[in-house]
């Protein structure tokens, strides 16, 4: 019986994924007398546990059980909790573990490790714990199970490992690698470093994992030197998610050149990198770079995906860059990189800021789907391009359509009544933002109103409108008033702005330039005089302005 049991384990094996094997073996099993003994059973559980069809091994145990003529071990029952893990069914697992309760097995530390698993890889963390603070034995297993089941929640992650260290339970590198990761999530730079200091006077091996995981703690703690230095010392070890991970924390930190370095000494580049690296220049205003690195991208035959393309486009648009733009869509066309929802709206925010409003709105009608974003994305457009009676039209379509407009939505259709002069439907648009909608106003909803106003000459309305507005808003919403009074000669409320702006004292050479303007405007040549003084003396500057121009050659 021996040879038997040992010729099925070495055909199980060495075909682990081979549905062939297995069903030959379970046929062969079946059809001997060795269908008495428990382990052949529990072999062939936990080969059909781990292949594409592991509710196999539930089916194997169901005979198995019905039989009655052989009883399950504690070796049968992880491989069964295994296979209703991986097909997802939280329900067969519970049924295997009142199974594991009647047979009395429920107190075996390797079947509740394996029901830990079942319950903390499920989601299912207030089991998981109720199962594990139950355990009348527990292994350095069971506190990691728990510590993964916690992944979500850093907090208890760190205060569980506090637990363990109180009661003497020693982490391994898989223990500390959870930790890490908790740390990095909540910030937690001293308690990272106390963990480091840990893992040296215990000796635990610094293996990839765990140097990486530390590496992540002070990359997303902001900790650029220390992680720089941990890099230097994995020198010998470290992979590509060593650079990816210090790569990501210069992009977060906004140090583009340090993300670029550690970019080009990445030997293996996948796309993910690629895309972080293009978006990174994108973020940071570094449009052309992006572009460059892009073609490189290209010479390299690094195939791109949809995210990809939304950079680019985004890259395009903040150049203005219309030729550029059009030859990305038609790289777009002829590659087929899938057109979803986000390349689409990017197509139309790229088109309309270059200029090209009928080819945005083209772009627009040809998508077969569009989300709020596309909408709001196309409603913007027209209102940058003065067109707010077709922003209005097509915010009505969005509404008969069901799609409902977002806080982005209504800025952009504000925006457009603002500069159509759209008085009337401005104002009973953000009534129904706040009634119909419920959302609350932000200081962006506000200023589009203030702007509806200011421009119809509703100057009054405008001031008493500005005091329901936060404090640190009403500088720029003094600024937005004053020169709707320079426009409409209303010189006795402007001198009422102006003497509140200068009690704000603003250090904005924006301010000391439009008070100034406005007392010459009124004639008050000695407050003129004063305003010019305060600039001086204060060492307030104009910031010089900056123009291009795209020479066709």
């Amino acid at each position: 019986m021996s040879r038997q049991l040992q010729k099925i384990l070495v055909c199980l094996t060495a075909s682990p994924h081979d549905i062939k094997v297995f069903d030959q073996v379970l046929t062969q099993t079946i059809t001997t007398a060795f269908i008495h003994a428990t382990p052949t059973w529990n072999c062939l559980i936990r080969a059909y546990s781990r292949s594409p069809t592991p509710i196999t091994a539930i089916l194997i145990y169901n005979h198995f059980i019905k039989g009655r003529f052989v009883f399950p071990d504690k070796y049968t029952y992880p491989a069964m909790l295994k296979a209703c893990w991986r097909m997802g069914s939280l329900s067969k697992g519970k049924e295997v573990h009142a199974h594991v309760t009647k047979t009395g097995l429920d107190s075996d530390v390797y079947v509740g490790n394996a029901l830990l698993h079942l319950y903390g890889s499920t989601g299912q963390v207030t089991d998981a714990r109720r199962l594990f603070d139950g355990m009348p034995h527990r292994d350095l297993a069971s506190w990691n199970t728990l510590l993964g089941a916690y992944n979500d929640n850093a907090v208890e992650v760190l205060v569980l490992f506090k637990r363990m260290m109180y009661e003497g339970i020693g982490g391994d590198h898989i223990s500390m690698v959870i930790v890490f990761s908790a740390c990095g999530k909540i910030g937690g730079t001293e308690f990272g470093k106390e963990v480091h200091g840990y893992v040296i006077k215990v000796g635990i091996r610094p293996a990839l994992s765990l140097s990486n995981a530390l590496l992540g703690v002070y990359t997303k703690c902001g900790e650029m030197d220390a992680a720089q230095s941990l890099f230097v010392e994995m020198a010998a070890m470290r992979d590509v998610v060593s650079h990816t991970i210090l790569f990501n924390g210069y992009v977060d930190m906004g140090s583009i050149d340090l993300a670029r370095g550690i970019f080009d000494q990445m030997s293996i580049k996948d796309l993910v990198s690629w895309n972080s690296m293009i978006h990174a220049y994108v973020k940071a205003k570094h449009p052309k770079k992006a572009i460059e690195l892009f073609r490189k991208m290209e010479n390299e035959m690094v195939e791109p995906d949809e995210t990809t393309m939304v950079s680019v486009l985004a890259a395009c648009a903040s150049l203005a860059d219309l030729q550029n733009g059009r030859l990305v869509h038609r790289f777009i066309l002829q590659n087929n990189p899938r057109q979803d929802l986000f390349v689409g709206t990017a197509l139309i925010d790229m088109y309309a800021k270059c200029g090209s409003l009928e080819e945005a709105m083209v772009t627009f009608y040809k998508m077969d789907s569009r989300d709020v974003f596309t909408w709001t994305t196309a409603i913007e457009g027209l209102a940058n391009h003065g067109h707010g009676d077709k922003a209005l039209s097509l915010f009505t379509e969005m509404e008969k359509q069901g799609i409902k407009p977002n806080q982005a939505t209504f800025v952009s259709i504000l925006t457009a009544c603002s500069r159509s002069g759209l008085v009337k439907e401005g104002c009973l648009l953000f009534k129904r933002m706040v009634e119909a909608y419920q959302i609350q106003p932000k200081i962006e909803h506000l200023g589009c109103l203030l702007d509806i106003l200011s421009r119809a000459g509703l100057l009054h309305q405008a001031e008493e409108f500005i005091k329901l507005m936060p404090p640190e808003e009403k500088i720029i919403a003094n600024k937005t008033l004053l020169s709707a009074c320079m426009n409409h000669l209303e010189y006795d409320l402007g001198e009422k702005i102006a003497n509140g702006l200068t009690e704000l004292s603003s250090q904005s050479h924006a301010t000391h330039i439009l008070l100034s303007n406005f007392y010459a405007l009124a004639g008050q040549w000695a407050e003129v005089a004063k305003t010019r003084r305060i600039m001086k003396e204060t060492d307030i500057r104009k910031v010089p302005g900056i123009s291009s121009v795209d020479i066709k050659t």
